[in-house]
């Protein structure tokens, strides 16, 4: 999923179960960030202390993303959240919609609400949530698992990639992730197919279908257990799913390119077609300068601002380092997967 799932369906999810406009924004920012976290240098302030950056994801024209680092420290507990089925280890790496892992991970997340990043935890689990429906039987190593062939995309233009046919792609690119399926996985208007490593068949995916399910899981996740964990953070009553659910299918349904689906979403947003008005748009530095000063990038040069300590930027990292270190350390150990 890209940034019109992650950022703008979660915020209008967030703002019709309820939730405060404010504590709305974190949440999906958090959501969004977490496919934009790309750096890992420690910043060294200029009137002292540093901040070390935890990395949530991977620029993919750097080589290094294919290593075994970059799959266990950020693909697995951030984007490709393993299933645990199979019968063996690579197998049960691959991500499952909402898996028994997935469900696991959010009751976590309820346990860490009362933490001053609590919110900024609960954005980065719903990202990892709702791939769980985009990037299943895929999963973060480099693995045959995820090879793909005859890879056809029915309602929209073949991009170029799709244009050259599989065999070019998989001479180009290891089979990483759905890499080799390019975004086909993340448009969810997207009507799409591929036959899998060493299958017969090709197997017909309905992207709309499985966007508006990930919405709905993560709606009811919103309006009954984080209701009930976090009462205060909400001031209306929510929705009923019914009453919203074709609202969300419509504007999945849209084709066009991602910047396209942004401005669909900030329009709509905007103009209350979920029935509120917010003039809402995504800017991945937005955290970032409220919370530091950049003396000279050329030099590392860097100071925080005041309220640093509590900036959402900072929190945000907090609560990667925490997801990350209960995904890898706590919930997959108990599966007996070692990362």
């Amino acid at each position: 999923m890209q940034v019109d799932f992650h950022f703008y369906a979660i915020y209008a999810l967030c703002m019709l179960s309820g939730i405060k406009p404010e504590c709305s924004k974190i949440i999906a920012y958090a959501s969004q960030h977490t496919d934009d976290a790309k750096y890992n240098h420690e910043l060294v302030f200029e009137s002292g202390g540093r901040f070390k950056q935890q990395m949530s994801a991977h620029r993919f024209l750097d080589l290094h993303v294919f290593s075994k680092e970059v799959a266990y420290e950020i693909f697995l507990p951030f984007h490709f959240l393993p299933g645990i089925e199979g019968k063996d280890f690579h197998e049960q790496l691959c991500c499952r919609q909402n898996s028994r892992t997935a469900l696991e991970m959010l009751k976590d997340t309820l346990n860490t609400l009362e933490k001053p990043y609590g919110l900024h935890r609960l954005g980065i689990a719903l990202h990892a949530y709702a791939d769980t429906w985009s990037h299943q039987n895929f999963h973060g190593l480099l693995k045959y698992h995820n090879e793909v062939e005859d890879l056809k995309c029915e309602n929209r233009k073949q991009g170029i990639l799709e244009e050259f046919g599989n065999s070019v792609i998989s001479g180009l690119v290891p089979p990483i992730g759905h890499v080799q399926a390019y975004t086909c996985p993340d448009e969810p208007y997207l009507v799409w197919s591929y036959r899998p490593y060493q299958a017969k068949n090709a197997i017909k995916i309905n992207n709309l279908d499985r966007t508006v399910d990930a919405a709905a899981h993560v709606y009811h996740f919103l309006t009954t257990k984080v209701k009930e964990k976090k009462p205060e953070i909400f001031i209306d009553t929510s929705k009923n799913w019914r009453s919203v659910e074709n609202k969300f299918r419509n504007v999945f349904a849209v084709v066009g390119r991602l910047e396209e689906r942004e401005k669909l979403w900030q329009r709509k947003l905007k103009e209350g077609f979920f029935g509120f008005s917010s003039v809402i748009r995504y800017d991945d530095r937005e955290w970032f300068r409220e919370a530091v000063e950049v003396i000279d990038k050329a030099y590392m040069k860097y100071d925080k601002k005041d309220g640093f300590a509590h900036a959402d930027w900072k929190y945000f990292h907090d609560a990667l380092t925490l997801h990350k270190f209960y995904v890898k350390n706590e919930l997959l150990p108990r599966y007996g997967i070692i990362t």
